[in-house]
């Protein structure tokens, strides 16, 4: 799935998802990985919602979004609950959607100048 391009060079926007890979401006990405406007970072160890912890959820609140999505393989994929109300106890939207809604959710906030962050699960394997 292609994606437009934005004008900004020096902002990160996802040019092309397909299943367990994501492009980033030119970087392609194979694991989990928590994008923003202004940081890329390629090392989120997690590979399946399941796995989803406080820890987890602070590395991406640590960011500051305005909306925090998380993108959850191909299909989509509910945390705990407990995890939504952690998030809206800290003032954080949590919205949580497949993988290639997330990426096109991302760019449309991103071009509206929201403050948003993606955490991205690449690599799931689901049987």
């Amino acid at each position: 799935m292609k994606f437009t391009e934005h004008r900004d060079p020096t902002v990160n926007m996802i040019q092309h998802y397909q299943p367990n890979q994501v492009r980033v401006n030119q970087q392609t990405l194979n694991n989990s990985v928590i994008i923003t406007q202004q940081h890329l970072l390629n090392d989120w160890p997690i590979t399946h919602i399941d796995q989803l912890n406080q820890s987890h959820l602070d590395t991406l609140l640590a960011l500051r979004p305005e909306v925090l999505i998380i993108g959850t393989g191909e299909q989509q994929h509910f945390p705990a609950p407990k995890w939504f109300g952690y998030c809206i106890e800290r003032g954080v939207s949590l919205e949580v959607m497949s993988n290639a809604a997330a990426c096109r959710t991302y760019n449309v906030l991103t071009t509206e100048e929201r403050i948003v962050v993606l955490g991205l699960i690449l690599g799931q394997h689901i049987a």
